[in-house]
């Protein structure tokens, strides 16, 4: 009978063990590869749990190219804005639908990349390496319409307001009844010019939206005709604009002082 109950004692004395064992060994964490790890500030070395950081990182070229800022989109649709034609014949001459352009210049949906390369050219907007950004490489004739996208267009190409936007009258003779003209002289970058509607709210709102505006100044009549022409040419089509802008600076490139655009 002894024997039998130390038999007993000794079954139940291995489960109890079994059991303690095995609620033990759940409480573990899990098992988890270790490292040594130096801490560059004391010196110690630390036992660290998880996978060690590699030391030598590879940088992904896709990633950063993908950090970059797309703003093409937001360009165009103020240059659109400040267009001397309408959004219907840019599309046209873009090749896409109005529709699309609408889609596109609001952020709803993407361009087929052939057409969203003539667009660009056609509107003149370019990728900016060094900035990681689109920009406004114009030059442009403008129409003085919507007051945001006119200062939002004027910033772009003078680069945050470098410049002294100036409206010209001719020195002699009557100047044009129907439209204010202003000179947008920037600094190391061809000059634009921007037409305002006399009589309208916006024309005179010039000086607040143009940054650094510098008044009238009076210039010769020759010039001055040669600016509304440039001006009436630009406006027949999308695709003279910028064509006929590159012209007028060809014409004039002599009246560039110290990177600074001069009148006369």
């Amino acid at each position: 009978m002894a024997g039998v109950t130390g038999a007993i004692a000794g079954a139940y004395s291995d489960r109890w063990a079994r059991l303690e064992m095995s609620s033990w060994e759940t409480s573990l964490p899990p098992c988890k590869p270790r490292y040594l790890a130096l801490d560059g500030f004391d010196g110690s070395t630390w036992l660290l749990s998880g996978e060690a950081a590699p030391e030598d990182i590879v940088e992904d070229d896709d990633f950063w190219a993908d950090s970059d800022y797309d703003n093409a989109a937001e360009i165009a649709k103020n240059l659109v804005a400040c267009w001397p034609n309408p959004p219907a014949e840019i599309a046209r001459r873009a090749g896409i639908t109005l529709r699309e352009l609408q889609w596109f210049t609001s952020g709803k949906s993407s361009l087929d990349p052939h057409a969203r390369f003539d667009l660009e050219a056609l509107l003149g907007i370019e990728y900016d390496e060094r900035m990681g950004r689109y920009v406004e490489a114009g030059p442009y004739v403008l129409i003085a319409h919507k007051p945001l996208a006119l200062k939002e267009v004027y910033e772009g190409i003078s680069g945050g307001g470098d410049a002294r936007p100036c409206e010209i009258v001719p020195r002699q003779g009557a100047a044009d009844p129907s439209w204010r003209y202003v000179l947008i002289n920037t600094y190391g970058e061809p000059p634009s010019l921007v037409m305002a509607p006399r009589g309208a709210k916006i024309t005179e709102r010039l000086p607040e939206l143009l940054m650094n505006y510098d008044g009238v100044r009076a210039v010769a009549p020759k010039f001055y005709q040669d600016v509304v022409s440039t001006c009436a040419r630009a406006c027949r089509e999308p695709a003279a604009n910028i064509r006929e802008m590159k012209n007028f600076v060809k014409r004039y490139k002599e009246h560039w002082v110290d990177c600074s655009w001069q009148p006369e």
